[in-house]
């Protein structure tokens, strides 16, 4: 049986995005990165000529795999409070693995990158409304509420108030604050068969 060769170029960004989690971009190197691989430093500028190009595939690359999970979750068969849940619980298990420090990193290093960032997340907004609209339509959301309007104020909440400034100020950890919001958010959101559906979600995940 013929196994399926992994292409360089996906490899690369692939631990890259995992080395940079671990080491933050302050003492990421590409030389780190090349060990991890088993890799020479030259292969890996044949695809990315600097550091900083690197970093930003390496992010264009995650979010594209963020952005396929968002719509293979909407395109599923869940509830619209499960596909809202499941996100919401995917972003936490995402966000949980970076530290505010690395985060601030980026964000004060690569500002270009953090730009790119912000608007991947406000370019979610879309997502969001599609599935409180369907959960809307199932009676499970308010329905005295434009959900696209909703969906916009959502999102730029959490671009402009999860910044990591807004954590290190706060001495917040990203998981609670995001679960606590996300609480906040259901229960002004949803119906009363709504935020059951979302309390039955977090039971069995628990």
């Amino acid at each position: 049986m013929m196994t399926k060769k992994i292409d360089p170029k996906e490899k690369i960004l692939t631990q890259g995005f995992d080395t940079i989690i671990e080491e933050g971009v302050r003492f990421f190197t590409v030389e780190s990165l090349a060990a991890k691989l088993g890799m020479s430093k030259k292969t890996i500028y044949k695809f990315f000529p600097t550091k900083e190009i690197l970093i930003e595939k390496v992010v264009g690359y995650y979010t594209k795999i963020v952005e396929k999970k968002f719509r293979t979750v909407i395109a599923s068969e869940m509830e619209p409070t499960e596909k809202f849940m499941t996100i919401m619980e995917f972003i936490m298990d995402t966000v949980g693995r970076i530290s505010i420090d690395k985060m601030m990193d980026v964000k004060m290093r690569y500002p270009n990158i953090w730009k790119e960032i912000e608007d991947f997340r406000l370019a979610r907004q879309n997502d969001f409304a599609k599935i409180l609209i369907e959960a809307q339509e199932k009676g499970l959301a308010r329905p005295d509420m434009d959900m696209k309007t909703v969906a916009t104020i959502y999102m730029n909440i959490v671009n402009s108030t999860f910044q990591p400034e807004f954590f290190l100020k706060n001495n917040l950890g990203t998981r609670d604050t995001i679960q606590i919001f996300v609480d906040m958010i259901t229960r002004g959101l949803f119906t009363p068969r709504g935020i059951a559906a979302c309390e039955r979600y977090k039971q069995l995940k628990k």
